[in-house]
């Protein structure tokens, strides 16, 4: 994981917000140097644990062959589409429900499949 990984300062913010009640918008960058370095430190730990787990993915791509699935702020799953040659490097694809193409996730389960639940669609 490396130090600039974005989740990093998010979940900071998050637990400076949960656990110490700051809801202002310029509460995280008027905060106390050593605390703000505090939250980010317990932060790098708790998504070195989870990545180690399996419950977060890691920030860097495994393999060259790996494409990443993102989740939006709404809940709407995208795909990354890797061009060829290299578009700009942003291009992704929503990924969308379609009846016709759905599966049984026990049957999956049943032949050593698992699923994570990453969040909830709207």
């Amino acid at each position: 994981m490396t130090t600039n990984d974005p989740r990093i300062r998010q979940l900071a913010e998050a637990r400076y917000r949960n656990g110490y009640g700051a809801w202002a918008e310029d509460a995280w960058d008027n905060l106390d140097a050593s605390l703000r370095q505090h939250l980010t430190n317990e932060a790098a730990a708790w998504l070195r644990a989870a990545v180690a787990a399996g419950i977060a993915p890691p920030a860097e791509r495994p393999t060259p062959e790996h494409d990443a699935v993102l989740l939006d702020n709404h809940g709407q799953l995208w795909g990354e589409y890797q061009t060829s040659p290299p578009s700009h490097g942003d291009a992704i694809l929503r990924l969308v429900w379609a009846s016709e193409q759905c599966s049984s996730k026990r049957e999956i389960e049943a032949e050593g499949g698992e699923f994570r639940l990453i969040g909830w669609s709207e």
